[in-house]
């Protein structure tokens, strides 16, 4: 049975083309480390489910209300993910190849019972809160074990799994074909016992009990009776061991899928404790760029932060480049680092950490970020900088994103100048949405007085004073990279 908790019944979800590092330059891992608050099964899923951001819209939607679901019902939720896990600890025995049948069903047969345990409970929870949930994905899921695990079902299987166990023996028919081997065979229904009204039983006419044969009983290939039983076993064997394994698939399916939402339930719990907003983001379609956010912080920094981390608002609809310049330390990283996160998780089917938050599906989020000297030392800053770049132009698409974070701050001003205008030019032309981070006067002044009517300036300008408020505003590039400022706060205290 499918659980359809990620996407609709019947849908194969489309998965954006990610660039290698944007998972660690934008900090990541902290936040699955939050998620799986030290549950590993946790951790497991969301490392895989996270980084498949979705393309299609509407099966980012269908995940947000199963989350919405989740985060107006936890307690229930959780009771779900408690019964999927305990299926983990049942014991099952590898079943080897050669292994005679009867003893292949043997230990499939109480690993199958614990598991028919597991459903009963999953059903008794299911009926209980059949009204509570509104989304598509969690009602769909209540009423398929509803239906198809009711007590009649469970109880009708679990007499059938006693059955097998053969407790007054196996009964069985055959007949001899040609050259007198043995055919048609038939396992008939166990025997039971018939008792007269003072207990004492009667054989079955036409039936007989084979003499133990200890040497035989130690080589099966000597006991005729035996691979005859064995033959009769046979398809019996397979089809309960392969009903185990389908039943345990359904509880690791589930176990996984609720998994997620469990990690996204405990980083709620989080930066709810933190006193942070968060908001289910609104999903806009591909092929019109989109953005508006309000109160947008960088998750990594508020999970490693114990102070206030600042806000900020941007409005970028139908803008393909974000050109962010001002001070140093004035919040230019952290806001990219916070889009590009936000941007991941939106399209994972989670909230953001916001007040307001609203963007199109971009099918790739890439970023080049400045990096660490080569330590090999077989080439340059410049030169890794532009391998890395190439890299990404290679796979990039038209409706991909593209975060740059001091690109090409190896060099000269007036060479990565002539680096960058060229190729931030042909990227926003294709169609792609850059937001380019830079110290890059020359560079941002040039595209500034090209005014471009799908360019947005913003800046991070400090206090008077010095202080900074670590908000971006839209303003014009300024020049002069704030190094002055900083010699004198540094050596000003130095004397001091």
């Amino acid at each position: 049975m499918r659980v359809d908790l990620l996407q609709p019944a019947g849908v194969t979800p489309r998965i954006a083309a990610n660039g290698d590092r944007a998972f660690d330059d934008l900090g990541m891992e902290s936040l699955y480390s939050a998620m799986s608050a030290g549950d590993p099964i946790v951790l497991e899923a969301v490392r895989a489910i996270v980084p498949a951001t979705l393309i299609d819209p509407e099966v980012i939607r269908y995940r947000q209300a199963v989350l919405t679901d989740c985060l107006a019902h936890p307690a229930v939720v959780r009771e779900l993910y408690a019964i999927a896990v305990e299926p983990t600890g049942i014991r099952r025995w590898p079943l080897a190849p050669g292994r005679q049948s009867g003893g292949k069903m043997l230990l499939s047969l109480q690993p199958f019972t614990d598991l028919l345990s597991c459903l009963r409970r999953l059903r008794a929870l299911c009926e209980r809160n059949a009204s509570v949930f509104g989304s598509a994905g969690l009602t769909g899921l209540v009423a398929a074990v509803s239906e198809r695990f009711d007590d009649a079902y469970l109880d009708t299987v679990e007499s059938h799994l006693a059955a097998l166990y053969f407790e007054n023996g196996v009964h069985l028919t055959a007949g001899l074909g040609v050259g007198n081997k043995i055919a048609d065979i038939v396992l008939h229904e166990p025997v039971r016992p018939r008792r007269t009204r003072f207990g004492i039983g009667r054989r079955a006419d036409r039936a007989f009990r084979p003499i133990e044969d200890p040497e035989a009983a130690a080589n099966p290939a000597m006991n005729p009776i035996k691979q005859l039983q064995d033959r009769a076993l046979a398809e019996v064997a397979e089809i309960v061991a392969y009903a185990a394994d389908h039943v345990h698939d359904f509880f690791q399916r589930l176990r996984t899928e609720l998994a997620f939402y469990i990690g996204c339930l405990a980083l709620h719990d989080r930066i709810d404790a933190a006193g942070l907003p968060t908001c289910m983001p609104v999903v806009h379609d591909a092929g019109r760029p989109r953005l508006r956010c309000a109160g947008l912080r960088n998750l990594a920094l508020c999970l490693s932060s114990g102070r206030a981390v600042v806000g900020n608002d941007v409005r970028a609809d139908d803008r393909t480049l974000i050109v962010v310049t001002g001070a140093n330390n004035g919040g230019k990283s952290t806001f990219l680092r916070g889009l590009g996160t936000a941007q991941l998780m939106m399209q994972s089917g989670m909230f953001v950490l916001a007040d307001a938050f609203e963007a199109d599906v971009r099918d790739g989020v890439f970023t080049h970020f400045v990096t660490d000297e080569d330590r090999t030392m077989t080439h340059g800053k410049l030169v890794d900088e532009l391998a890395r770049i190439s890299a990404i132009v290679d796979r990039i698409s038209p409706d991909s994103l593209l975060l740059c974070n001091e690109s090409f701050a190896s060099t000269s001003e007036r060479d990565a100048t002539r680096i960058a205008t060229p190729l931030v030019a042909a990227l926003t032309e294709s169609g792609v949405k850059l937001v380019f981070v830079t110290h890059l006067y020359e560079f941002a002044r040039a595209r500034h007085a090209a005014a471009h009517s799908t360019d947005l300036f913003l800046r991070a300008d400090p206090l008077p004073t010095g202080a900074r408020t670590f908000h971006l505003n839209p303003a014009p590039p300024q020049p002069g990279s704030h190094a002055t400022e900083i010699f004198h706060r540094v050596f000003d205290s130095d004397a001091r």
